[in-house]
Order: structure tokens, then sequence, then C-alpha cells
């Protein structure tokens, strides 16, 4: 394959992956145009389906640059909302120093995490990159023009970020506009360009009379992508996908205090990560071919008051900014010309099917290239690999569903029916058709975990749906059809970016975000007692898991008994079928914490949880499920099962739900019973057996040991009081796999 400028031409009589000849070998520019070894180069191949009614177009990047390069040099423009709602609390789940997650007010709000997650970006930054501040309230305002952020220059826009205050309505537009008039003139600098928005309200102060999309259309090719990101439950967060898919760049939802980290985190590592911009991909298929794509309807391609035909012989695909290691893959149905799914059916003796694909490499000049394909001559990738992106685009299309695009502004507007039993079918028929189900590799699993997850949740009640479903929805939707890890969260985008590359820049971010020094509150709260210690991981992650002492839970007999009440030897209901209690740890919480009422069960936020008797999969967290209310509450209680190998044998059915045990074996993985620590077998029974005595299996600890550095847990804390070497005797854990004689119930 060769790669070249902009001006081309297919070179003829060209058998399988085609080469253009250049025409004009001096760039736009003026600049001298950079050779490029093949390696480097972006890769288009056509999988056409054994089954003849449809093709996977595969652009696969080189994993990672050639040069020891910390990241890829960027242009960001922040866009920060500061209305007056932007002064609203932002409470998170600290922990208090004794393992205890508490939900406490430290005089953060909204804003302060903002300026935060700012400077995060910030201590990232060298001199190859640029970084700008706009402001808007009732009016924008220029907090720090587009500068590189040498070491002097940061420490200036780090002032800057601090002199950002509240104040008035949600001008959204007169934000966007003033960032992107920071990048004048549409000449490439040699970084990857960025607009990023954060709003956590619905625009109210002069809004573009003809809608936020028709206008940005008119403006042509803008400098920089422009990415959204919508905070809390009262945002417009169709707008926000509709401006973010008008403009290349990408919609993430935050929920709450405690995903601002991460998301801005994997959205700048994202930007750090880039291979290459202005990203095209035109597909032309066979005569008598008709394709259509499959992640669901864009406002991208949406015309007012045309309709169209559904498939297309001929189709552009905008893919944007593609990142270094992390291919695209486009899945297109073969339909007829009702949209009615079909076989390939081409006329005139002709199969073969053209791709092209043009992009830059951060600075013109466009490079393209060209590859055919007999559609007749099925592809080679494993039925799996088939099977994963087909389910994807079905997961898409699902979602999609419920945002369709009315009037003339371009919308995305919230389908939020009263009856959701026609939705609930609709799911349920996905899960059970959905070529993924057949398959068990991580990728296929966790797309299956996304369905039963998550997405079940949402549609469970009408409440779900419109308080977070309606915004998560269509978040979830961006990171599959664009095939980004978008957080920590979710099963299903987990799978993507999975590169060296990117993680060396998320993970510099991430230790960033969390050592830098927490914020100065602009709230003062009085307390009756001193404010918790925390650090900004408490904003990025959290994971404590325990259960209230009345939860009851159910035994191999049938009947049911407080968790409190369990000893070793007894007997309970898993997943896999009966198995015995090994051990019970039991902490005596020394502050109000943050719990969730899930059936009758009470459970810490972050504790996963399985809602459904019958399904395997579909592990969530609490939290996403139940608002966390704070109180104080008597002990809280966790299991340790007898040893196993099989995950589905360390659960317990509690409170209606299933809930984890210690020791899972889950240890790393998309999996959000994965742990380290808390899945490790041995690592928890050693720690159980450094607290001292257990009387029938039972171990009282003061809480989580956490690990300075990443806050994660990685031990039990022994009782203040408690002197094992005081205590005679300690009671060992049986680790052996035989079982007691004996069992009590």
């Amino acid at each position: 394959m060769k790669t070249v400028p902009s001006e081309y031409h297919h070179a003829a009589d060209s058998p399988g992956e085609g080469a253009f000849e250049k025409e004009d070998t001096d760039s736009q520019s003026g600049r001298s145009t950079p050779t490029l070894e093949p390696n480097d180069e972006l890769i288009t191949t056509i999988h056409p389906l054994e089954t003849k009614n449809g093709v996977l177009v595969t652009v696969q990047p080189p994993v990672g640059p050639s040069g020891p390069v910390p990241h890829v040099p960027c242009d960001i423009v922040l866009v920060v909302d500061v209305s007056s709602s932007m002064s609203a609390d932002a409470p998170a789940l600290v922990n208090n120093g004794q393992g205890d997650a508490i939900k406490e007010h430290l005089g953060l709000t909204v804003l302060d995490l903002t300026k935060h997650a700012a400077r995060t970006i910030l201590s990232t930054l060298n001199d190859d990159d640029r970084l700008g501040i706009v402001t808007f309230g009732s009016v924008s305002e220029i907090v720090q023009e587009l500068t590189s952020m040498t070491k002097a220059s940061k420490a200036r826009a780090s002032k800057n970020i601090d002199s950002i205050q509240e104040n008035g309505n949600t001008n959204l537009w007169a934000g966007i506009n003033e960032g992107l008039a920071m990048f004048g003139d549409r000449h490439p600098s040699g970084r990857v360009p960025a607009l990023m928005v954060l709003t956590d309200g619905q625009p109210n102060y002069m809004c573009p009379p003809y809608g936020y999309v028709p206008e940005l259309r008119r403006k042509g090719p803008l400098p920089a992508i422009i990415n959204t990101f919508g905070f809390g439950y009262e945002i417009r967060s169709g707008l926000l996908k509709a401006i973010a898919d008008t403009c290349n760049g990408n919609y993430a939802f935050i929920p709450d205090a405690g995903m601002i980290g991460t998301v801005f985190v994997h959205a700048v590592a994202h930007l750090q990560s880039t291979y290459a911009t202005q990203c095209t991909l035109e597909i032309s298929a066979p005569e008598g071919v008709l394709l259509k794509s499959t992640t669901g309807k864009s406002v991208v391609e949406y015309v007012v008051g045309k309709t169209g035909p559904v498939g297309k012989k001929n189709l552009t695909i905008e893919l944007g900014n593609v990142q270094y290691g992390q291919s695209r893959d486009i899945y297109l149905e073969s339909v007829n010309e009702l949209g009615e799914q079909t076989t390939f059916n081409p006329t005139a003796g002709k199969t073969r099917m053209l791709a092209k694909l043009t992009y830059s490499l951060i600075e013109y000049p466009l490079y393209g290239t060209f590859v055919e394909q007999d559609i007749l001559q099925p592809s080679t990738l494993p039925r799996s690999t088939i099977a994963y992106h087909q389910s994807r685009s079905r997961i898409c299309e699902l979602l999609s569903a419920f945002f369709p695009i009315l009037g003339s502004n371009l919308e995305y507007k919230d389908k939020c029916p009263g009856d959701m039993e026609p939705s609930r079918a609709e799911l349920r028929a996905v899960i059970n058709t959905i070529p993924a189900k057949g398959y068990y590799d991580d990728r296929n699993k966790s797309l299956m975990q996304d369905l039963k997850g998550q997405i079940t949740e949402a549609l469970s009640e009408e409440d779900y749906f419109e308080r977070w479903g309606r915004h998560y929805f269509l978040s979830l939707w961006n990171a599959h059809a664009k095939q980004l890890c978008n957080s920590f969260k979710d099963p299903g985008p987990l799978m993507y970016n999975n590169d060296p590359f990117f993680h060396r820049c998320r993970d510099a971010l991430d230790e960033a975000f969390d050592k830098i020094p927490p914020p100065e509150p602009s709230k003062k709260h009085r307390a009756e007692h001193a404010p918790t210690a925390y650090t900004m991981a408490s904003f990025n992650s959290q994971f404590n898991p325990c259960f209230g002492a009345m939860s009851p839970v159910l035994l191999a007999t049938g009947n049911e008994v407080p968790v409190s009440m369990l000893r070793k030897g007894m007997s309970v209901q898993t997943p896999a079928g009966p198995r015995y209690v090994q051990a019970l740890l039991k902490t005596q919480p020394r502050h109000d914490i943050a719990m969730c009422h899930v059936e009758k069960l009470l459970v810490t936020p972050w504790h996963p949880i399985k809602i459904g008797e019958s399904e395997r999969g579909g592990w969530v967290f609490p939290v996403d499920t139940a608002e966390p209310t704070v109180g104080r509450l008597g002990p809280l209680y966790s299991l340790l099962l007898e040893p196993d190998g099989d995950t589905d044998a360390h659960a317990i059915r509690i409170g209606g739900v299933w809930g984890v045990t210690l020791g899972h074996g889950i240890l790393k993985g998309s999996d959000i019973r994965a742990h380290q620590f808390l899945g490790d077998y041995h690592a928890v029974s050693k720690e159980l057996e450094a607290l001292g005595s257990a009387e029938d299996g039972v171990y009282c600890s003061a809480g989580v040991r956490r690990d300075d550095r990443t806050g994660l847990v990685c031990g039990f804390e022994q009782l203040p009081s408690l002197n094992v070497d005081e205590m005679g005797s300690t009671s060992r854990l049986e680790l052996q796999s035989g079982l007691p004689a004996e069992i009590c119930v």
C-alpha cells in the first residue's frame, strides 16, 4: 500500500489493495511532506461475511509512536460553564481513615472539581502543548488565550484557573464561539485541536434561533473537534450529544462528583494518544448492492425534510480522530430498497467493493489509502470477532432508538414512554438473539454484561430511565459507536483502547488527578466533628465491601436469616448451588456512612450486586440503582465462602439480589467485581487470620486498609484494642477442600 498527500488517483490494474499515485507533491500548508514508513500507515481491510449479508470494514492504526514520546502534542481549549448552578455542593464518598466510605460535604462545589480536573490536564502538558480557557455564564470570557505550556506559562495558567468564579445564566453558544475563535484560522498547528465543553444545566440564554447543530453546520469545517460533558441529571444531553457528533467529538455523562476524575482523564488520554485526525471512509458497493450503517441514526447524516433511502450504494462515514492501537470497525448490512436485510445480489457480474480512506497526520497534507475486495469471497476473521462487531452495532441501534431526531434544530430527543414494557421486551429480544450470546471471550462477554447490567437496570423503572438512564444511554452509545473507553466503569467500553500508549497517557493523568493537592473548598460547612481527611482519589474511584446486619441471606434449605447470624459451616445458596460459609467479617463503622437500599438489601454503594435470579451476568454497583443515604449504622458484614474455582460460587442471595463475596477469584479485567485484593482468596484469608481470634468463624475488624498511593483496598485493619499476642491461641482458617461434618442451619 502506498500512502500519499491529498491529490491522488487510483493506480490502474491494481489487484486487492490498491495505491494512489501522487499528482501534486506540495502540501497545502507549504511545509515539507512527512515521510511515513509502511508500518506507520492506517491499514484498511474489507471482510465480507460468509453469510453474504454484511461486511466489516476495519481501519487499523499503528500500536504506538515509533519514538519515546510522553504523549501526542495537543491544543486544548477548556470551555467551562460558570453559571450559578455550578456552585452546587459536590459531596463525595470518602475514606475516613478507618476504612469507612462516608458521603461527606467537604465544602467543594461542582466548579471546584472542574477546576481540579483542569489542573490535572495542565500538569501533564509540556512545551509542545497549548492550553486555552473560556468560561460562559451570561456572557463568555477569555480566561487564558491558547498558550504554549512552558514552565512559566503553566504557573500562570494555574492562577488563571484559580480565578474562575460562578456567574449568571448558561450562555453555551457564546462559550462555544469564543472557544472556536481561539484557534484563529484553520491552519494546522501540528497539535491535536479540541474544545472540551462542560456544563451542568440547560442553555437558557442567547441560544441560536435556528438551533445549535444547523448553526455549527453553517460554519463549515471547524478548526477543532468539540467534546461535550454533561454533569448531573438536569442536563440537555440530547443537545450535547448532537453537538459532539456534528463536530467529530465525543459526549460523556458525568452523573456525580465521583465520576469527574475518570471521565476527564479518559477524554484527555484519547487526545494525547491520537494518531490521525479528519479521518473519512468512503465506501462504494458493487452495482445491485445496497449497504446500511448499523450504529444508529446520527445527526451527521440527517437532512431536515428528507428521509432518503435506508440502503445506499455509496456511503461516507466520518471517523474523526483515530487513536494509536485502537481499530475502527464499521459493520454494514446488505439491505434491499425497503431497508430489509438481504444477501448480496450484485448485477452485471461486478463483485468488487471499494473503500477509500483519507486522513491527516495532524498536519496537512491529507493522506489516502485505497482497498478493494470481492464481496463474494468470505473473510477469514474468527467468527467471534464478526459476532462481536455485529453485537456492538446491535447495541448501538438499541440505544439510539430512544433518541429520535425531531424538528429542524437537529437535536436528539428523549423517548421516555409512559409504558416501559415495549422497551423491556425489545431489550429481552436483543439479549436472546444477539450474536455475542454464543461466545465467551472477554469482548463478547463484556457486551452481554452491558445489556444485562446497567442497560437492563435503566429500563427496569421509569424513574431510573428518567433520572439517569436517558443521559447514560447517550454516553454509552457514543462509546460503543466510536470504540472509546470513556471511564473505569462499564464492562463494554473497557474493552477499547487496550494498548500501551493509551494506558501510559491515561495512567499519567490518573496519577496526577489523585496526587495534585485538593482544591480549597468554596463553601465552609459547620460540622459536629473534624472534617475527614481526603485525597482527590475520593472523586475518582471507590470500593468498600459491606452488607447491613439485618439483610436476609438465603440458606441452602430455603430459609432466610440475617447476614449477622451466619456462622462458619452454614450452607448458603449461590448461583452455582449450595456452598459453605468459611468466615464472616464484622466491621463497626465509627461515623455516619453512605448506604444504598436495593430490594431488601442494605449495602455500601460500590459493592457489586446482580439483580435477577436467572442471569449470571449483569453485575452493577448499588449506587447505579439507588440513591445513597447517609446515617449511623450498626455492624456491617462481608463473607468468605468455601474455596471454589467457579466465580459463581462466590456470591450469596441477600435481600432479593445477588451480592459478591470475598475471594471470588477475579483480580483484573472488565468485570466490575475485579479487585486485586478483595478477589484474591489466599490474600483475603491471610488478612483475616491476622485479625486474631475468630469465634465460630466471625472475625472483627476496624475497617479496610488502603494503599497510600492508589487509595484501593489492600487489607483489613485490626480493632484498636486487639492484641493478638495476648489472645493466646488464634483460630486459623481451614483452607483445605474438606468440609465440616456437621452443618449448622
